[in-house]
């Protein structure tokens, strides 16, 4: 497995990442293509977009940013690896990434958001087993019935809970 920057060549990959793991439909697709655009062609400089290749094919990819407004905290907005893929360590790999490269630049904390729909069980789970706490919990964020959920993991080498 190799972890890379994206291309805009990858964006056809990553559209079917975010489609077949249910991330986004392919009516959504536009918005993300143009923020996944901006950030490789440099326009949003600290946003990042990153894919894993195995064999030469794109089977996963992660998009993270600094969230605005906070103290040395960073989001990872999308995650995501194809079903077919999902198990063999893609996805931890991905993660770890992101985590090193924030960690060495010295940030501190590490948010991801996901749907707290049923179908989101694995995902969720997924994050646990990864060291992230549940932190919150918005009531019908992406609709009615579906809950948006906040994990948290400080990135601080210690474990130490960061401060501002």
């Amino acid at each position: 497995m190799t972890i890379r920057s994206a291309t805009l060549e990858d964006s056809p990959q990553v559209r079917e990442i975010a489609i077949a793991t249910g991330l986004f439909d392919a009516d959504s697709w536009p918005e993300v293509a143009s923020v996944m655009s901006e950030s490789v062609e440099a326009v949003q400089t600290d946003h990042v977009w990153i894919v894993l290749e195995t064999g030469g094919a794109v089977i996963g990819a992660a998009y993270y940013a600094p969230e605005p407004f906070a103290h040395r905290m960073w989001n990872m907005y999308f995650l995501g690896v194809l079903p077919g893929h999902q198990g063999s360590g893609a996805g931890r790999a991905l993660v770890a990434h992101v985590e090193q490269v924030l960690r060495e630049k010295g940030e501190l904390v590490l948010i991801i958001e996901t749907s707290g729909l049923e179908s989101f069980e694995a995902t969720r789970t997924f994050y646990v087993r990864n060291g992230y706490d549940e932190e919150a919990r918005i009531r019908d964020f992406y609709g009615p019935g579906d809950n948006k959920v906040v994990f948290w993991k400080s990135l601080q080498t210690t474990g130490d809970v960061p401060t501002v």
